[in-house]
């Protein structure tokens, strides 16, 4: 009686910790070529957010996401609120909208493998955009700034990017569905 009992409740534990959103997940690109093919004259826009964790011991499940994270300070709040706000429109196979907190941007996209100095060997959707800022003292110029994403998983209507983007020293990382 007692080990039926045992095996109920670690059953109904395990269960209720198993993290739901898993399933949902889209798997891994299996090349550069499936991703552009599968994002171009796409519009996505952001539905979820989570920290990844870089721990070892959480490398099964490492993502923590916002909408189960108990922080309800107003500052994470605000942040979230701000990262949601990111959608992408793939106008054609190099233009591209991008729609944040900061506004409109018109960008241009392109997708690699090769990893940059500090990036993981993955399969990189790489945003350029014109912006009147000045990055250097006495710039006159425009800039153009480039912002990698790492693209973790996509399939026919999501895209699981790993933005450039941090919250206490971990990335962050969108769920983007197609509108």
């Amino acid at each position: 009686m007692r080990s039926i009992l045992l095996f109920v409740i670690v059953t109904l534990l395990m269960i209720s910790c198993r993290n739901k959103k898993i399933a949902s997940l889209p798997s891994a690109p299996a090349n550069t070529d499936t991703v552009i093919k599968t994002i171009k004259g796409k519009k996505y826009k952001a539905t979820q957010l989570a920290l990844i964790s870089n721990l070892n011991s959480d490398k099964n499940n490492p993502y923590k996401w916002f909408d189960e994270i108990k922080d309800t300070t107003p500052y994470f709040r605000n942040y979230e609120k701000q990262k949601m706000k990111l959608e992408i429109n793939f106008i054609n196979d190099i233009s591209a909208e991008i729609k944040d907190e900061a506004g409109i941007n018109s960008a241009t996209w392109k997708i690699d493998s090769q990893p940059k100095s500090e990036e993981t060997v993955g399969i990189f959707l790489r945003l350029s955009m014109e912006k009147q800022e000045t990055l250097i003292p006495g710039q006159i110029s425009s800039s153009t700034i480039t912002f990698s994403y790492n693209v973790l998983g996509i399939d026919d209507k999501q895209l699981f990017l790993q933005t450039p983007n941090m919250f206490n020293s971990k990335k962050i990382a969108v769920l983007m569905k197609t509108e």
